[in-house]
């Protein structure tokens, strides 16, 4: 790894860290999520490109499914949770960020599981749909 990649991973850490206090999440979310971007690196490095950028460069897809998709399909549940004022997500948009990338890495370890999950959701509102929310 060239001095200058080292950097930005670097600085991945420190916001990932700043997002994780902005979302709430603590040390212990914080290490679980880092060791896992660790140990994918193309979900690594769209990470440095969210950071760099603010967007998402959606070249890295598990299943078929980019971060953005996953981001889209958690919005849902944002906006349920937000609807009965639930976990403070009222205008947090690292949160929803972090949370997008975290399910990423998750995924990768796991495919077949949030895969079918994201393809069983049918984007529409129902009483129940979210089990509680």
């Amino acid at each position: 790894m060239t001095q200058e990649d080292q950097k930005r991973v670097e600085n991945a850490a420190r916001f990932a860290a700043d997002l994780c206090m902005r979302a709430g999440k603590d040390q212990a979310f914080y290490d679980a999520f880092w060791e896992r971007l660790l140990s994918h690196g193309d979900i690594l490095a769209e990470w440095i490109y969210y950071m760099e950028n603010g967007t998402f460069l959606c070249r890295t897809a598990i299943s078929g499914v980019t971060v953005a998709d996953i981001l889209v399909w958690q919005i849902d549940r944002f906006k349920a949770a937000m609807d009965q004022e639930r976990d403070g997500l009222q205008n947090n948009g690292a949160k929803m960020a972090l949370c997008a990338f975290d399910t990423m890495t998750k995924m990768a370890e796991d495919p077949g599981r949030y895969a079918s999950r994201i393809a069983a959701d049918t984007g529409t509102d129902y009483p129940g749909k979210f089990g509680g929310l």
